[in-house]
């Protein structure tokens, strides 16, 4: 009986991982990003046109994935020398396809996605004083709305707000003491889907 029991325990095992690698070959699940739009900071208000970001996203079904990537800001005080800074970005976030549950596939015949994205990091803030840096931890929430191009690429433009913890040197090299940072990013630019599948995760 045991013996029974153990055979058809494996062979259902053997079943579920079989039809768990089928679905997964459906599509490929890995993804490149790369993006350039703005910084805008609070406490101080500046606004720069120097934000640049690259990821890497796995999707391991048609709704949940996960993504790392890395940003790199610069901050200018208006052109003022001697004031600013630079932060470097790490995270690791979660991944939802909600445009999937909105029935985008179908509303727009697969040409619009929407995609909501959250994590933790770390932050490097550099001044352009002679000052040490801040090592920084942040909170980020986001989305991106992708446009179709073909079966590798597609057009994306992300909002992407930031929380950055325990913060002491301002944005424009002041030293503020421990204080919550707030930034946004909105930036343009492209998805690359690269595997052996024709079917890509955001648009299968």
């Amino acid at each position: 009986m045991k013996k029974t029991i153990t055979i058809l325990a494996l062979a259902l095992t053997t079943q579920a991982f079989s039809q768990l690698s089928v679905t997964r070959n459906r599509f490929n699940q890995f993804s490149f990003e790369a993006e350039y739009g703005l910084t805008y900071t609070r406490n101080p208000t500046q606004t720069s046109f120097k934000h640049s970001g690259i990821g890497f996203r796995y999707m391991a079904n048609e709704y949940w994935g996960v993504k790392f990537d890395y940003a790199h800001d610069r901050i200018d005080d208006n052109g003022t020398p001697g004031t600013g800074s630079i932060l470097d970005r790490a995270s690791v976030q979660a991944v939802y396809n909600i445009g999937r549950v909105l029935n985008f596939r179908e509303l727009t015949n697969s040409t619009v996605g929407l995609l909501l994205h959250s994590g933790v990091g770390y932050t490097r803030l550099n001044p352009f004083e002679e000052r040490d840096y801040d090592n920084i931890g942040n909170f980020i929430i986001g989305g991106t709305v992708q446009l179709y191009i073909n079966d590798s690429f597609a057009l994306r433009g992300d909002l992407s707000g930031i929380l950055n913890f325990r913060q002491q040197n301002s944005f424009y090299s002041e030293y503020n003491g421990t204080y919550t940072g707030k930034m946004l990013n909105a930036s343009i630019g492209l998805t690359y889907y690269f595997g052996r599948n024709k079917n890509r995760s955001d648009w299968w």
